[in-house]
């Protein structure tokens, strides 16, 4: 049975456990060091999905840029995968902040990550050639647009 998982800040102690879910999830994970950047900014704000017993089953990174929310990074920890723990973090980002656009790039092979941006209202407005690196491929830019202006 999948444990429950409670969505909510991330604090200073889980940044080495987010660096080590990001490690095992992409071949050019951010380092403990970009997650420590990314915590001590006043723009930028880490939600991660815990357990009851306290582990981290994934997490989410936003910044603010102008009036939108740029989806920075996120993973899930392989054993809480294709569980909802994505979707629940990103539908909490929306409920939280409805009056902005949300943005994201994504690898264009990613399969997963592009069905769960689609199933949550996401729509591709461009692509980058060779955007990420190891290996080189193209980004997907993708874009969520507020709430209150969708039809």
């Amino acid at each position: 049975m999948m444990q429950r998982v409670k969505i909510g800040p991330a604090a200073e102690q889980d940044l080495q456990q987010l660096a080590e879910i990001a490690a095992v999830s992409f071949p050019d994970p951010w380092s403990e060091r970009l997650f420590r950047e990314a915590f001590a900014s006043p723009y930028t704000q880490i939600t991660a999905a815990r357990t009851d017993s306290g582990e981290i089953a994934g997490y989410l990174v936003l910044s603010q840029a102008g009036d939108e929310m740029n989806v920075d990074d996120i993973a899930v920890s392989p054993g809480f995968r294709r569980t909802g723990v994505g979707r629940m973090l990103l539908e909490t980002a929306h409920r939280t902040y409805p009056e902005r656009n949300f943005l994201l790039e994504v690898r264009e092979t990613n399969k997963p990550a592009l069905a769960l941006y689609e199933a949550l209202g996401y729509r591709q407005v461009g692509y980058r050639k060779r955007y990420y690196r190891n290996p080189d491929e193209g980004a997907v830019l993708m874009t969520k647009t507020k709430e209150r202006d969708t039809i």
